[in-house]
Parts: C-alpha cells; structure tokens; sequence
C-alpha cells in the first residue's frame, strides 16, 4: 500500500484552479486545458500590468497573487508530476518552478494580511499554537477577507508540500488550521465549498496532534461534497488519494475516479476549467495504479 506520510501535503491543482472567480471567470470557463496552459501566462501579464497601475487595490493583489498560485500549481507542478523516472532531472526542474510562482504570491499575500491584521501570522507561527492572543486577532478577520486568507493558504501550503523538510515552510502547519477554520466560519459555503476541499488535503495529511486527523478530513468533505451538491470532479479525486490510497481500498479508489470522470462539465460552466484538469488528472491517476497499490485484486480491472 503507498501510504501518505503524516505531514507530506499534497494538494490538488484543479481543486485550488476551481477557486478562481471575478475578473478571471471568462478564463476558468475554457474547456481544452492546452489552450488554457499557453494563454494563462497573459492573464498573469495582464494582472500585473492593472496592479502596477493600482498597487493598494487588495483585489487586483489577491487576483494576481491566485493567477501565480493556479499556473504553479496547475500547468507547472501539474505537469511534471506524471513525468516519468527517465525525465527527473526535467521534472525536478519544474517542480522548483513551481515554487517560484508560490514565492510570488507569497510576497504580495502575507504583506497584505500583515496590513490587514499585524501580528496575525506571527502569532499564530509561535509555539504554543492557537494562543488566546491569537484567537483575539483571529476574530478581526471578516468575510470580506476570505479570498486574501484562502489564496494566502494555498500559496503557503502548495509552497509547504514541494519541500516538507524545509523548516522554514513548516510554521505553516500551526498557521493554516486556524487560518482556514476562521474561513470558514467566515462565509461556510463560500465558491462551493473551496474551504472545505483544502482542509480535506490539510487535515488529512496532519496527525491529531498538528491539528489534522481523519475524523476532521471526512467530516470536511462531507461539507464540501453538500456544497458542491457532487458537481466537483476535484472532490472525489481528493476521496481517491487522501482516504482510499491510505486504506488500501482499491475498490473506493477506483470508484471515485470514475465518480470524478463523470462529472458534467456543463453542469458548473464558471469552473470548466478546473473540471476538465481533475478528469484528466484521474486518468491519469488510473493509469498509473500500480504506484498507489502494491497488488490490485482480480477481476478489479475493467
């Protein structure tokens, strides 16, 4: 069985692309991800020519900063992930690529939050965890902010998961927790359950002690599965490699990529995009099997 180590985090890119709205909702309606993949470098150029022009706009940052985060995570790290072992040192070119494109978003992001809240990150980066000190700067953050908290977490944690070792990403397993929970209290169902999808992979991939666990992982897809009303083809990708890849339950696994294959991409036109990267993400998941399970039973095969 390929297990999933405790605090190895390993995010799903269409999950993060399917978070994308506002100025890029035209972009995210695209269904041939090739044509996506060679234009989305333009609608970063695009952003950052508008934030240049408006620096203290938060929502042209926030927009910029998500672009670095879902052409990182989409079309670098994506890509190079089913790259095979003959092509390492290609792959492991990208994947620092990738990181380059987190280190960005961070730059703009964490500033902004420190603005909007200063000391929030470094109260909650301390030992000691969520302190009532924290907690205190917690209750500042209001619904308007969920976009800078989400896209601040994604970069910090799609930064995190290339490099778990790195004891510098690591704060960000005490910061994220109660980061993303105050989201969600914030706006619970808010684009359909993205809050909910990233803590899946978060607290699925974190012991009780971190502040993760299964308990909270099945009960956080539980309310993004209810949000998404079963239209997010990321969801079950993540109930493939974060629940039945650590159980061994190859027929779980197996079911929901063909669960997420079958999702209706016209059934949420808004998010085509990211639609269209989980299928071919299960695919190639299901292609390459043998990597997820040592065995696979008889007769499991189609």
């Amino acid at each position: 069985m390929a297990c999933v180590a405790l605090v190895a985090i390993s995010f799903q890119s269409c999950t993060i692309l399917r978070s994308a709205r506002g100025a890029q909702s035209v972009f995210m309606r695209e269904e041939d991800p090739v044509l996506a993949a060679v234009t989305f470098p333009l609608l970063i150029k695009a952003s950052e020519i508008l934030l240049a022009g408006s620096p203290r706009d938060q929502s042209a940052l926030v927009m910029t900063a998500s672009l670095y985060v879902m052409y990182g995570s989409a079309f670098v790290q994506g890509e190079a992930e089913f790259l095979p072992d003959s092509r390492y040192e290609e792959k492991q070119a990208a994947m620092v690529r990738s990181g380059t494109y987190f280190v960005r978003a961070r730059r703009l992001l964490e500033p902004a939050l420190e603005k909007r809240v200063p000391g929030l990150l470094a109260a909650l980066s301390a030992p000691g965890g969520k302190t009532p000190a924290a907690t205190a700067l917690l209750r500042k953050l209001l619904p308007a902010d969920l976009p800078l908290i989400y896209w601040t977490m994604a970069a910090l944690l799609s930064q995190y998961a290339l490099d778990p070792l790195d004891l510098e990403n690591a704060r960000v397993l005490r910061v994220a927790p109660p980061l993303l929970e105050r989201a969600e209290e914030l706006v619970p169902g808010w684009n359909e359950g993205a809050v909910q999808e990233l803590l899946v992979s978060l607290y699925s991939s974190l012991p009780d002690y971190l502040g993760g666990g299964m308990d909270k992982a099945e009960a956080a897809w539980n309310k993004a599965f209810s949000y998404s009303k079963g239209r997010s083809a990321s969801l079950y990708l993540a109930r493939a490699l974060s629940f039945a890849v650590p159980n061994d339950d190859y027929a779980s696994f197996r079911k929901n990529l063909e669960l997420a294959l079958a999702v209706d991409v016209s059934s949420t036109p808004d998010s085509r995009l990211a639609t269209e990267l989980a299928k071919r993400r299960a695919r190639r998941v299901l292609a390459a099997e043998n990597q997820y399970f040592l065995t696979i039973p008889s007769g499991s095969l189609p």
